[in-house]
């Protein structure tokens, strides 16, 4: 079963905690989410079935939330929902949004679903300086990244002068 969401908070702390999220974002008079809702209940429980029975300690990384956009508008606003249902999927925090699906398409949904499966979780992080703005303030900027610009600007006139014979003759 997927899990649902009553605030913003346990949304953020879900999403913390799990490296993938899949989030079904649907409202209570909306047809076709009650439609769809069984396939994204049913995908939920075997993705946890799928992990639990492998045989080997792997932790289950992918939760599936489901978000009423009249209950928790402000997940809804942050992920610019404009039609139900709309299904997101969520790499360690970040959206992406090509496996976003919108509307009721149990083959697209399954379809993404295992494409999120696929999706490493051990991105490199960026290597921070201790404090980037005094470092960049440090480092003196070298003549040769000042070189490209002045040229630009001296090529500037000589291609004006040649293309002005050209357009000339193009009249």
């Amino acid at each position: 079963m997927s899990t649902h969401i009553k605030s913003v908070e346990q949304f953020n702390n879900l999403v913390k905690q799990y490296p993938k999220v899949v989030v079904d974002f649907k409202a209570v008079w909306c047809g076709p989410c009650r439609l769809i809702s069984p396939a994204f209940d049913k995908l939920a429980v075997a993705q946890k079935t799928r992990v639990e029975s492998n045989g080997a300690n792997v932790p289950d990384d992918t939760i599936f939330l489901t978000v009423d956009v009249d209950e928790v508008g402000e997940i809804a606003q942050r992920f610019n929902i404009t039609a139900m249902p709309t299904f997101k999927f969520l790499v360690n925090g970040q959206e992406h949004s090509d496996l976003e699906i919108l509307g009721a398409s149990k083959p697209k949904l399954e379809a993404s679903v295992k494409a999120l499966a696929t999706k490493s979780v051990f991105a490199a992080k960026p290597v921070e300086e201790e404090n980037p703005v005094a470092a960049a303030e440090d480092k003196p900027v070298a003549a040769a990244e000042e070189k490209p610009v002045a040229a630009a600007n001296q090529a500037a006139p000589e291609e004006a002068a040649a293309a002005a014979p050209a357009a000339a003759e193009a009249t």
